[in-house]
Formats: structure tokens, sequence, C-alpha cells
């Protein structure tokens, strides 16, 4: 344990971490990859965050042990690892830049292993979850000049920028393996008991409302005994597994007082708590008042702070604003919470979800972020379009139009082209999405049957841009070039290629596609 300097002596430590968060004790915490991720929205090793703190100094708590941060610390984490940074008492910021990238993107073989020793180049040598670096004078120059280079890379996109970035990550990670040291841990703690706990406490978020769910239930899924997760739960976490469970149902309960205007009766219901008493005892014991009293001390809270008289549950900009942050369970939660408090579903997609991809679409454009919060982002978008879709029809709901989509015959490229996709449908398009190595037959093909408005082809390899041309000669030949738009795009692709082919649009980036369709769409 470390001295946090000024807390209130009556308060846990856990409670005065949770009141004293970065982002409201600090003015200058860069954040260029956003790595607030649920962890049931992320396998370990999909993502993996470096965290190097920059400037100041502060507490960082991953699990249930508390460090102290400072300028040169260096983690290296698995995305879905429970962490949080948190300003000290009396400092006045804490700078922090990650790095957040996904590892099958970049590497392939060993490298991308999470079983081989040389899974990016043995950082996890000592712990398949973390890593730890502690570097000074040189060692630190080196590192921030590493980061640099891929932040300039990433954001101006020069020719071959992707192989460039690759090539920094992996002088960053040799780096950091070079100075790797043990940070302190419990020994009788092991990774494998670190992934089992880990797994559990995403059942338990992602289960929370089932009032089956059990210790038992959870270890039976894990193919364990009961009493064995129990001990290793508390070893790990600090408590215990039915104190861990109820602090889930208890936080959920919190946010539907403060959110809806719910029952107590059918928050029971929601949170998978046993019954109403049993839920004011459990309120009482841990607030200190009742759910009633909570929920009218919330609400004058949020008045006072936006400065009106009713009550205001912002639901839809918090739909957009976690969209944004690329929190996908905490989106798909926000949307069946406005569903069920009868706002209308074309409101909720297009104030909410569309709203906040839209945002994501032009910072994206203005190099204000990049492709992994991009992807997030889409990530989130599509959990919570999951929850509307079926009602959607019923409300006759339909989309701004239809486009189909491919890497063109010969290539198996995927990335630009996913990206793409996803910006589209950002924009309220409904897409087709033929993967890679498609036939221009395909690409025609489909149009036709699915009645889309638009196709777009992308190529990233120089000796394939020829089957494009073939793409709008047997649209031509189907007698569909009238009623077809057809769009190109890649890193060879120009617009002087795409007249000289007859195609009738070519954008740089993903977010002018997404624009451009749109307008396709509404001039067909």
């Amino acid at each position: 344990m470390i001295d946090t300097g000024g807390q209130p002596s009556k308060l846990r430590k856990e409670e005065w971490l949770r009141e004293n968060p970065i982002y409201q004790n600090t003015v200058a915490c860069e954040k260029r990859f956003n790595p607030d991720f649920s962890l049931s929205q992320l396998h370990f090793h999909e993502f993996l965050e470096i965290s190097i703190i920059a400037e100041g100094s502060g507490i960082h708590r991953i699990w249930n042990r508390v460090l102290t941060c400072r300028k040169g610390d260096v983690y290296v984490l698995n995305a879905g690892v429970p962490h949080e940074y948190f300003v000290k008492d009396g400092e006045e910021k804490l700078v922090i830049r990650n790095i957040l990238f996904d590892v099958e993107d970049w590497f392939t073989g060993d490298l991308a292993l999470p079983d081989s020793p040389r899974f990016c180049y043995g950082i996890f040598d000592e712990d398949i979850l973390s890593a730890y670096v502690s570097l000074k004078g040189r060692s630190m120059e080196t590192v921030e000049r590493i980061y640099q280079a891929i932040e300039k890379e990433t954001a101006e996109k020069e020719p071959e920028w992707m192989e460039a970035v690759k090539a920094q990550l992996i002088l960053l990670l040799i780096a950091i393996r070079r100075h790797l040291e043990e940070s302190s841990t419990d020994s009788s703690v092991t990774p494998r008991d670190r992934m089992v706990v880990s797994t559990a406490m995403r059942l338990v978020r992602e289960q929370y409302f089932d009032k089956e769910l059990t210790l038992e239930s959870i270890a039976d899924s894990l193919y364990l005994s009961k009493s064995y997760l129990s001990k290793l739960f508390c070893r790990v976490t600090g408590e215990h597994f039915s104190e861990y469970l109820r602090s889930v149902r208890l936080q959920q309960a919190c946010r539907l007082l403060r959110d809806t205007q719910l029952t107590n009766e059918q928050i029971v219901y929601g949170c998978g708590l046993k019954d109403v008493p049993s839920f004011y005892q459990l309120f009482k014991a841990k607030l200190s008042m009742t759910p009633n009293r909570y929920r009218t001390e919330t609400r004058k809270t949020i008045q006072n702070k936006e400065g009106k008289g009713e009550p205001n549950m912002s639901i839809l900009t918090d739909i957009s604003e976690n969209l944004q942050r690329g929190k996908a369970k905490v989106v798909k939660e926000l949307v069946q919470q406005a569903v069920d408090e009868g706002i209308p579903v074309e409101q909720i997609l297009s104030e909410g979800l569309l709203d906040g991809m839209g945002i994501i679409g032009e910072k994206f454009k203005n190099n204000e972020v990049y492709v992994p919060e991009v992807l997030v982002a889409a990530r989130a978008m599509n959990m919570g379009a999951q929850v509307l879709k079926p009602l959607m029809a019923e409300a006759g709901v339909k989309a701004t139009g239809k486009v189909c989509i491919g890497t063109v015959q010969g290539d198996l490229h995927d990335i630009g082209k996913n990206l793409v996709k996803m910006m589209m449908e950002g924009k309220g398009l409904e897409v087709v999405d033929l993967g890679t190595d498609v036939a221009p037959e395909t690409y025609v093909q489909t149009a036709i049957e699915q009645g889309c408005q638009v196709i777009c082809c992308s190529a990233l390899l120089t000796t394939t841009m020829g089957v494009m041309e073939e793409v709008v000669k047997k649209a031509e030949e189907a007698g569909i070039r009238d009623k077809v738009k057809i769009m190109v795009g890649g890193a060879p692709v120009t617009e002087e290629y795409c007249r000289k082919i007859g195609a009738d649009k070519y954008t740089p980036d993903a977010a002018s596609a997404a624009d451009a369709a749109v307008e396709l769409c509404a001039a067909c």
C-alpha cells in the first residue's frame, strides 16, 4: 500500500480512489487511444495498451493492487485487465500517453500467439496479462521519440505509413523488453489465477441481472470447483465473490435509480436482486440512505449542475458520448433503457448512435482520432444497433441507402475496406460486405439482387487496380450503369484513375467515403 495523502480516514481506500479519478482532478491527461473497454467486449491479447507516464505522478490501481506511478513508468497491459489511473492528492496533473493496438493487425506468427515465448517480443514472460518498466534518462527519451514517431505517422499517413508504424512499434516493444522489470506482485498469485478470476468478473458483469447467478454457476461454467474459485477470487481481488456480485448489482441499481423512472420492484428484478426489503437493507448498509432518497439527491445534483428546474436524463447524449469512447456494453444498456422509457426508435438511432458515430467520423477526418478509436466506436454502435434492429422495421425506420463493398479480385487486404464499411454504417447506410478477392461479376450481381445504389471497390495492390475497370464494364454490360454509382478507393488509387476508368467517385479516406456514399444514394 502507499501513502495516499489526505484522504478522510472514514473512507476505505477503494472508495477514496473511486471518488478521485483523473478526469475529475486534472486538466492534462492525454489519451491518444481510449483504453476504457468492457471486458465483455474484449478477449485477452486481442488488444494491448501501452501507457507511458509522461508527466506528474499519481496512483495506478491494477486489480486490487494500488501502486504509485510517476514520470518514466511504462505499463503494458491487456486492455481487458481492470485498471485505473488517479491523481495523487496535492498533484495538479498526471499526463498519460496511451497506445492501443490489435496485436493481430500488426504481427503474425509467434509474435501474435499469446502462448509463444516470443509473443510481442517476450514482454509477458513474467505475467501473461501485464508488464512494467521504469525508465530514466536516455531510455525514457528513446521511448518518447518512438511514441512521437508513431503519433506523427498515424496522423500524417504518408505513403507506407502503416509499415513505418509497425517498425516503430517493434522498436518500442524491444526497448521496453530490454528494460523489463518485475513489478510488485503477489508471488502466490499466478498469471493463470488472474486470468481465471478476470473471466469470472466478466461473467458477473454480463449476467448480473440473472437471479440464478451464483458462485457455483460461475464455477461450473469455468469447470472449477466452487471452493477453489471462492478461495482464488478472494486471493486475487482481496474481496469475497458474494461481495463483488452484490457490489455489481448495487452499481447497476444506482444507475437505474439515477437515470430512469423505473420502480424499485422493476429495479430489483432488472438487477437480479432477491426482493425489495433485502434491496432496501443492502442499499442502506452500503450508502447510508434509502433508494428513494438516493434518487432524489442525485437528481438534485444533476439539476444543479445543468442549471435546470426539470430533471434531464440526457440519455441520447449519454449514448452518443459513450459510443465515442467505445463503451460497447454501456451503449447497449443505454439504448435498451431509452427503448424502455418510450423514446422513439428513429430518435435513438439518429440522435444517439448516428450522432456519436458522425462525430467520430469528423474527428477521424481531421486526424483528431485514429483507426483504433474508430474501430471500438463502431463496435459500440453495432452493439446498440442490435437492440434496435427488431424494432426498426415495426417503426418504419429505413436506411439512408444501400451499398455493396469489397476488396477487388486478387487482393486479400481488408483493413481499409472494413473501416469504410463501419463509417458507412455510422452514416445510417445498409452495407453488404462481399469480403476480399471479389470478382467483377459478383459486385454487379449483388447490386442487382440486393438493390444496391452504390458499388464500392477497394484495392491496396497496384496490380489489382485493373479489376475496378472491369467492374465498370460489367455494370455497363448488365444495363445497370445508369442506376448504380461506382466508388473506388485504396492506397494506389487516385482521382485521375477514377476518371480514366469511368467510375463515379474517388475518396482518399474512410470518412470521406461514407459522406460520398450518402450523397450518391440520395442522388439515385
